[in-house]
């Protein structure tokens, strides 16, 4: 994967803060992102990879917040830079389990990190866990132990520079010099990686990609249930 081999450099450069050098214009890149069938692809992760030798302030990585929400995680997709963290928080009214799981096409991809806690029922004690520092590029399968139809994905991704597409297939990437840049899309469905594209960017540019797959639809929203029990319940 071209921008596999970046990683060790943007580590560096993460924990520098930024590219030393004199910073080039900020360029923004907006993608559309459509499935094998035409339709727009939702959850996409757009990932840019600016040429070696580009001056741009690298965005410091951070925590991030993924609720458990309607027996959802939400976002989700959670995109982060290596050295980054999630914290979980539970918004249900019952109990969840969160832990990692094995992911990939076959279900035999280990995570990059695994962990397992449980999280109280929303607004009571314990609902929110500590955070989770992730330090290599890699996927994480997420799942909860207590509701089997829960699924959520974390990518830590090689390039500090992503995006997450909404449900009408587009994303926005900014603060990226102009110049050459490597692009790629990564989707929790995919069996096989998507193709590199190379630009050149401008102060804009707008493009698209097609997915050689077409994403699982996801189930609709599960709504608290005053029959599963009362708040802190398992279900």
């Amino acid at each position: 994967m071209p921008l596999a081999p970046l990683a060790p450099l943007v580590a560096v450069l993460l924990a520098c803060g930024m590219v030393s050098g004199p910073a080039a214009q900020a360029a923004t890149l907006h993608v559309t992102v459509t499935s094998a069938d035409g339709r727009p692809a939702a959850d996409a992760v757009v990932l840019v990879q600016p040429a070696p030798g580009a001056q741009a302030v690298i965005p410091a990585p951070g925590t991030v917040a993924i609720e458990q929400r309607d027996f959802r995680f939400v976002p989700y997709v959670t995109v982060l830079a290596p050295g980054g963290a999630v914290r979980f928080v539970n918004k249900d009214p019952y109990d969840h389990h969160i832990r990692t799981l094995a992911g990939g096409p076959l279900g035999n991809v280990a995570p990059i990190k695994t962990f397992e806690f449980r999280l109280a029922a929303g607004g009571r004690s314990g609902d929110t866990s500590e955070p989770v520092k992730l330090d290599l590029p890699g996927s994480i399968l997420l799942g909860c132990h207590l509701h089997g139809s829960m699924r959520g994905h974390v990518l830590v991704s090689a390039t500090p520079w992503f995006a997450v597409t909404d449900e009408r297939g587009r994303a926005r990437v900014e603060g990226l010099p102009e110049g050459a840049v490597e692009m790629k899309v990564w989707h929790p469905d995919q069996l096989t990686e998507q193709p590199v594209q190379r630009l050149q960017l401008g102060p804009s540019l707008g493009t698209d990609v097609k997915l050689n797959f077409t994403p699982r639809r996801r189930p609709a929203p599960r709504p608290a249930d005053p029959s599963y029990g009362p708040p802190g319940a398992t279900n």
